[in-house]
């Protein structure tokens, strides 16, 4: 069938039927484009279907674009291919394409189908056409089809291991039916909506061709044939499907099909056709048993237990990650600047403390930082002071890698051991850094953590980012960190949205924490909190970054929280550097009128 749609892809014109020309070329491009990348959802253009609702048009427009003359098209409707939806949309594409119509799957050579894959074992003379009602699997998780896109370009699939994270905390199995979320080729999550999970695992290998198409928000997604299709879930968490061990078909006495309700406390076979074949003697039982996922039965035995509590354990500290030197940095910045607007460069003359304002007056632009420099060694914390507008934020997402500076290097010898400039690596490249070597803690601690999640979700997001996956590993590092920041682990699978702000920041410092990161950006972590609640948070970071020989960045507009934390201080104003030193001296004896001031209002 995929030799047959390349070489037919541009002979349609002309051909009778609901599809025009230009439209059924729109959909094989896509379709063919969908089986060179399995699993990527490819965008095509075409108007819906003029279908009674429930006959799923995106599927519809998949089949009458593949299938010709000499095939044979059969449909499925929740399992049926006698109700009246799939006995119609069966006569309308036989009527209109010329093909053969069939009940069998075995004469089947296109199987349209809305929530089943057959009963009956397909094989590579059949094509397989799933009507798609939801095709995005991050729906459920991200609402900006943007910032989906740009998870699924990078494999950023974290939020959907958090989503089958709190199912387990909530209910002990995952209780996700259509729609289970799966890994295509080792590479895109796809949802298999709409087929049950029962389903799932005759997708993996399998010797047809999937197609899956969804007409509303027009999109082709494929499993070629012989594909790797492995559902997600934990190391430790085994994949179920519906059903249980006792079950069987009230009509045929199936007992390894997927069953339904069928009225009066029965079960019978979701696929009617199976069934009844079953029943009359005339199908292949010994090769339907080999495909029959009943070693994925529930099994009680090995279900997480949700009223457990998490026992901490000793672990071990983790090794030091490699530093250029034991006398050297961990962070080196020199000559970072950011410019808002025109002239780049040319805007900086005429801005500054000594010009008293920050606007270019030859572009307009604003310089937010110019000329910057420090570094910061192992186990060492700096801080950046100024007031607001100072430029000490718009340095820290610099670093942090939330916007790109107009100039300036920035190197961590956790990376290439410090050999690689960070800011000439692309947005993908430093978001991945904020999972494995920097831990961020922002001000607004709602910024920084999924408010709907639970405490231990929100820290299984980052390690689930790292590549943990082992369920009960994650449960105990959470149980770990929080426990460190005075969080009760009563709270633990609390929504954080729940927390008061002070424990909030404390989730949100165990979260940044999780990788164990070389280096740790604070920005203004106690901003907002009430002074008891500030002093708590304090006390907490103090110990933390004493105890875990840490390097650390700390923001902040208050020098009672820079002399808190750090051993030695950069003073900023509009956008320059003005004053550095040792915390303790620029505290007793500043030199520059700024930073007088600064320290005289730390002082009332």
């Amino acid at each position: 069938m995929i030799t047959e749609l390349l070489s037919e892809i541009d002979d349609s014109a002309g051909r009778a039927g609901l599809l025009d020309d230009g439209a059924r070329r729109e959909i094989r491009r896509a379709t063919l484009t969908a089986v060179c990348v399995p699993g990527y959802q490819v965008p095509f253009g075409s108007r819906e279907m003029p279908v009674a609702r429930g006959w799923g048009s995106g599927g519809l427009q998949v089949t009458l674009a593949v299938i010709g003359e000499p095939d044979t098209v059969k449909v499925i409707d929740q399992g049926d291919d006698a109700g009246v939806n799939a006995t119609n949309l069966r006569r309308m594409i036989a009527g209109t394409e010329g093909c053969e119509e069939s009940t069998d799957s075995r004469d089947a050579t296109v199987i349209q189908t809305r929530h089943r894959v057959p009963e009956q074992p397909l094989t590579a003379e059949h094509v397989l056409v799933l009507q798609v009602p939801v095709p995005e699997p991050l729906r459920g998780v991200e609402r900006s089809t943007a910032e989906c896109d740009r998870m699924h370009a990078e494999g950023d699939y974290a939020a959907i291991w958090v989503s089958l994270y709190e199912d387990l905390v909530r209910n002990g199995v995952i209780t996700r039916s259509t729609g289970y979320p799966v890994l295509v080729d080792g590479r895109y999550v796809m949802a298999t909506t709409p087929i049950p999970r029962w389903d799932v695992p005759r997708l993996h290998r399998s010797p047809h061709l999937s197609l899956f198409g969804a007409g509303r928000e027009k999109r082709i997604y494929a499993v070629p044939p012989d594909t790797d299709v492995e559902p997600l879930t934990f190391d430790d968490v085994p994949f179920e499907v519906e059903g249980g061990h006792e079950q069987q078909c009230a009509l045929c006495g199936s007992s390894d099909t997927f069953l339904v309700e069928g009225g009066g406390g029965r079960t019978i076979c979701s696929d009617t056709e199976w069934c009844a074949r079953v029943a009359e003697g005339d199908a292949d039982l010994e090769a339907h048993a080999k495909q029959a996922p009943l070693h994925l039965l529930p099994d009680p035995a090995r279900r997480v237990r949700t009223a457990a509590p998490v026992t901490l354990v000793a672990r071990p500290e983790p090794a030091r990650r490699p530093v250029v030197s034991a006398a050297e940095w961990t962070l080196q910045v020199a000559g970072l600047g950011k410019v808002h607007g025109l002239g780049g460069a040319d805007a900086v003359a005429g801005t500054g403390p000594e010009h008293g304002t920050a606007i270019s007056p030859t572009t307009g632009a604003i310089v937010a930082a110019w000329d910057v420099g420090f570094d910061v060694a192992p186990g060492e914390a700096v801080g950046l002071i100024g007031e607001s507008g100072s430029g000490k934020s718009t340095v820290l997402r610099c670093l942090v890698g939330e916007e790109s500076p107009t100039a300036g290097v920035l190197h961590l010898a956790a990376v290439d051991a410090g050999a690689t400039d960070l800011f000439t690596l692309d947005a993908a490249a430093r978001r991945k850094l904020r999972v494995d070597v920097l831990g961020y803690v922002q001000q607004d601690p709602s910024a920084g953590l999924s408010l709907n999640v639970s405490a231990g979700g929100n820290i299984a997001e980052r390690l689930t980012a790292a590549g943990w996956r082992s369920y009960h590993a994650i449960r105990q590092r959470a149980a770990e960190l929080l426990d460190r920041v005075e969080v009760p682990l009563s709270r633990m699978d609390d929504p954080v949205k729940t927390f008061s702000g002070g424990m909030r920041q404390r989730v949100q410092i165990a979260k940044a924490l999780a990788t164990d990161p070389a280096l740790l950006l604070l920005d203004e972590p106690t901003t907002g909190l009430d002074a008891s609640v500030a002093a708590g948070v304090l006390d907490l970071l103090r110990g933390l970054l004493a105890e875990r020989d840490v390097a650390a960045v700390v923001v902040s507009h208050d020098f009672a929280v820079i002399e808190t934390l750090t051993e030695r201080a950069v003073v900023m104003q509009l956008g320059r550097v003005v004053e550095h030193g040792l915390t303790d001296q620029l505290f007793a004896d500043p030199h520059h009128p700024y930073t007088q001031r600064l320290v005289a209002a730390a002082r009332r």
